[in-house]
């Protein structure tokens, strides 16, 4: 938009704030229909003719509406009467909609006889706040006709900004988005929206496309896809010159256009509600490069260490111990009383610190937690801080939070810019080769190594890190596992922002309940400066509920929930978003273990022991291309495999085949020209393979530690090829050993073909 338009729009939402009585101070005031249509002049789209009648107007003024209104009424002499009120929400109901047939005599007076009559129904009917009446001329269009009525709608999400709702409009837009469980419309983030992103978008749809392709109810489309993605872009365009992003006095909240419909080759909007508010997202002062000492520090303190008993603080300190990154002798404890705690020097006050610490770890209950945030930050005693305990704002105490809050706000506006924050309601940070301030001793969770120090691993929850780092224990311990609790500082988008292109770093992953106002559009522009860096960013959003009752003014809410428009902006930007823990970290698997071996292709192999494997692993298969084999592939297939095995793709080698003609037929599948990627499965139960730990009372011959065995030919062959491969070993508990035998050596392993077939398929559609 230009900047007459948006000085145009500014005007608009300033007056109608004005008629309303509203002020900065305000949450939100709703707009007129009059007003909606005002700011569909401003950016250029179509709305139905109309002139209103303001409620206060005099007789002259009164006149001049009603000759005006005639010129609005169609060739049947019908026009549309409606009173206008911004809180009037069902005009029907209340009797303010009527359809009036112009007399051929004295049709003026008709009008404002009528004007008056449904002033005074609505007034009878308890409706408040009448601004005025609206005279609109009818727009010809086929009513609830599939194709010719759209939803659009411009909505503002606290989190992520504006985004554009498209779906089916008039009378049946709740009922088709209950029937489809909100598949009857698309959410466009307006960030970045390109025209060809929303014609591509149309075209796939099963639904909406039947406004823009030709169909057996349309051999012409109603309309060309450019003028939806016109509007789109517009609607667009409006949200982000008046978001709660940009300088303007008022925020758009949300203007629904519902209906508007196909009119001789045009877009018209019928009707609009809006809603504006002086909302504006916080400017962010946090000195991010701080979160590098949080991460790595080189001095710590620990505030909350019990003397006498153990308590988290003790278990903090004593991990904190056993840290590599902390240098010696520059670990310390504040304590009233004590001199010595394990060996760890106590002072009395951080103001006896003999240096200013990289890290202060305060693990003093919630009451206690403000005067130790307050002396940290005053005394510029620390460059980071984890806050440990909970009960603030989750817990109801908004007040205490919120002096926390201001107290590192103060820090940050002051010289240096103060500490950065992590919590609270957290569990810390396992920093890799650094240091540990989960309060779990480590004969509970003892972080072995493993894979995965190209991995972030940040998770609004510490439960599920705990939960993360004891299922994949000495199998991917990552750079860094990151619980940032409440956000009460540092958010989400701050630890993306640090990540995204750090070399070292090839995937990140959160865990996220939540995001801060305006942080999720943060967020996104960490997630396209990491995507360009050739990194991946998985996310698990929990809370998949519908907007409540809010909004219920209008019909976008319950199409397009805060999860809707949440995973709808993560994906636009390049996000894999999960939406399941299983799904998860069957991504976080993948891609932390494959990193590095990019896919050049979709060709897919695949072998099994197991016909069933073959035939479910075929409906998992959408976007890849199943490999034909080469003649050399498919000659050593013949030569290794029984005769009665099935040699094409998907190779189904039966439970007849033995460990050495099995790895050889792996061998030939990956070696294979035609073959981009693979996957390698059998069900281990069949005697022909070896793959069981050696039985004590001899009960089998069978020793997967030995170098002929399954699984170590299998990671060492899979483990050192260039292509993308995973394993499946679908069986119980006894296989375990070996599972953890090939994953130990890099190659992702799954117990399901599905689940193998889904995370492969998610590891290439993102591929840098």
């Amino acid at each position: 938009m230009d900047a007459v338009a948006i000085g145009r729009v500014t005007a608009i939402c300033t007056e109608a704030a004005a008629r309303a009585g509203a002020n900065t101070t305000d949450r939100a005031t709703r707009l007129n229909e009059q007003e909606c249509f005002e700011l569909l002049d401003a950016i250029g789209l179509s709305h139905a003719p109309c002139l209103l009648l303001t409620a206060e107007a005099e007789s002259g003024a009164r006149a001049e509406w009603a000759a005006g209104a005639v010129r609005l009424a169609d060739q049947a002499n019908r026009l549309l009467l409606k009173v206008v009120g911004r809180e009037l929400l069902h005009k029907t109901e209340l009797g303010g909609v009527r359809i009036l047939k112009l007399p051929a005599a004295d049709a003026q007076q008709a009008i404002l006889t009528a004007a008056e009559q449904l002033l005074v129904a609505v007034a009878t009917s308890g409706g408040s706040a009448v601004e005025g009446v609206l005279a609109a001329g009818f727009v010809p269009h086929a009513a609830n006709q599939p194709g010719q009525e759209l939803l659009l709608s411009l909505r503002v999400d606290a989190t992520f900004g504006p985004v554009v709702v498209v779906g089916i409009g008039g009378t049946l837009t709740e009922w088709y988005g209950r029937g489809t469980s909100g598949a009857s419309r698309l959410i466009f983030p307006a960030a970045r929206l390109e025209p060809a992103e929303v014609i591509a978008a149309l075209a796939a749809h099963p639904l909406l496309s039947l406004v823009c392709r030709p169909s057996r109810l349309y051999g012409e489309p109603p309309l060309p896809a450019t003028d939806v993605a016109d509007a789109v872009v517009r609607m667009a365009e409006l949200g982000l010159a008046c978001g709660p992003q940009a300088d303007t006095a008022w925020t758009l909240e949300e203007l629904e256009l519902n209906p508007t419909v196909v009119a001789d080759g045009r877009l018209v909007a019928l009707d609009g509600v809006g809603l504006i508010s002086a909302v504006k997202w916080p400017q962010i002062k946090r000195p991010l490069a701080k979160i590098q000492p949080l991460l790595a520090p080189r001095s710590a303190v620990v505030m909350g260490v019990r003397a006498k008993a153990i308590n988290p603080g003790r278990i903090i300190l004593n991990n904190l111990q056993r840290s590599e990154g902390i240098k010696p002798g520059h670990l310390y404890v504040v304590h009233r009383s004590e001199l010595r705690i394990d060996g760890v020097p106590c002072f009395q006050r951080v103001t006896e610190l003999p240096e200013k610490c990289d890290l202060a770890v305060v693990a003093i209950p919630a009451e206690g937690a403000l005067e130790a945030i307050t002396d940290l930050v005053t005394n510029d005693a620390t460059e980071s801080i984890i806050l440990i305990p909970g009960g603030f704002a989750e817990a109801g105490q908004h007040e205490l939070a919120a002096a926390i809050e201001r107290q590192l706000e103060l820090g940050h506006a002051g010289p240096g810019g103060g500490p950065v924050m992590v919590g609270g309601n957290c569990l810390g940070i396992v920093s890799r080769d650094q240091y540990n301030t989960f309060f779990l001793p480590q004969y509970k969770l003892p972080f072995r190594p493993g894979r995965g120090g190209n991995l972030a691993l940040v998770s609004q929850s510490g439960a599920y890190l705990v939960t993360f780092a004891s299922n994949y224990d000495g199998i991917i311990l990552p750079r860094a596992s990151i619980s940032f609790g409440n956000q009460m500082d540092l958010t989400a988008a701050d630890f993306l922002d640090h990540f995204a292109g750090e070399e070292q770093v090839d995937v990140v992953a959160f865990y996220i309940e939540g995001f801060k106002p305006g942080d999720g559009a943060r967020f996104l522009d960490a997630v396209r400066k990491a995507r360009s860096s050739g990194q991946r960013v998985i996310v698990l959003k929990a809370g998949k509920t519908a907007l409540g009752a809010e909004a219920a003014a209008s019909h976008t809410a319950s199409l397009a929930g805060d999860y809707d428009i949440a995973r709808a902006s993560l994906a636009s930007a390049g996000v894999t978003v999960a939406d399941t823990l299983d799904f998860f970290e069957d991504c976080i698997k993948t891609f932390t273990l494959l990193a590095g071996k990019r896919p050049v292709g979709r060709r897919i192999g695949i072998i099994s022991n197991a016909g069933f494997e073959c035939s479910i692993v075929m409906d998992e298969l959408e976007g890849f291309e199943l490999a034909r084999f080469d003649a050399a592939t498919e000659a050593l297939l013949d030569e290794v495999l029984p005769s009665f095995a099935h040699r094409t793709n998907p190779v189904d080698c039966t439970p007849m085949t033995a460990t050495e003609p099995f790895l050889r037929s792996t061998q030939a599948i990956l070696d294979c020209s035609q073959v981009d990627l693979a996957i390698i499965s059998s069900v281990p139960v069949t005697p022909a393979l070896e793959n069981l730990e050696p039985d004590r009372f001899g009960a089998h011959t069978e020793n997967l530690y030995a170098p002929t065995s399954q699984p170590q030919r299998l990671g060492e062959i899979l483990g050192s090829a260039t292509k993308p491969a995973v394993v499946v070993v679908d069986s119980g508990r006894i296989y375990d050993p070996m599972a953890l035998m090939i994953e130990r050596a890099g190659v992702p392993v799954f117990r399901k073909i599905d689940r193998a077939a889904r995370a492969l398929a998610a590891f290439c559609e993102l591929a840098p």
